[in-house]
């Protein structure tokens, strides 16, 4: 049965409350706390120059909210010279790629979406 626009509004805030969602990732250093992409987010990282490497590590830093990859002592303490530098000291280089890939999941990119044929009624 499709979604009817009563639907949508008696479920306005739990669809509004998902976006505030975080979620914890295993990962070498231990369990991280990630908090979904925005659009905004993953537009600028679609602009960074050379993509692929630079933008998972731009995204991580993004998304990363607990331990706080933003801290300056944290920064200070491995020799950063760039704020994001953090992301591949921190974490191995192979997982860099799968932790962005999680964290895109977690804003539902990649989901799988059932469909079917939408077949019509018709009055005989």
């Amino acid at each position: 049965m499709a979604v009817t626009i009563a639907d949508l509004i008696a479920q306005r805030e739990q669809i509004k409350n998902k976006r505030k969602n975080t979620y914890d990732l295993e990962t070498s250093i231990g369990t991280i706390t990630v908090k979904q992409p925005t659009a905004k987010m993953i537009e600028e990282n679609l602009k960074i120059e050379g993509g692929g490497r630079q933008s998972d590590i731009e995204l991580i830093f993004d998304c990363v909210i607990n331990p706080n990859l933003k801290d300056k002592d944290l920064q200070q303490a491995y020799g950063c010279t760039a704020p994001s530098d953090i992301v591949p000291m921190l974490f191995q280089t192979g997982e860099i790629g799968a932790i962005a890939a999680a964290i895109m999941r977690c804003a539902g990119y990649g989901k799988s979406i059932e469909y079917k044929i939408h077949e019509e009624v018709k009055n005989s």
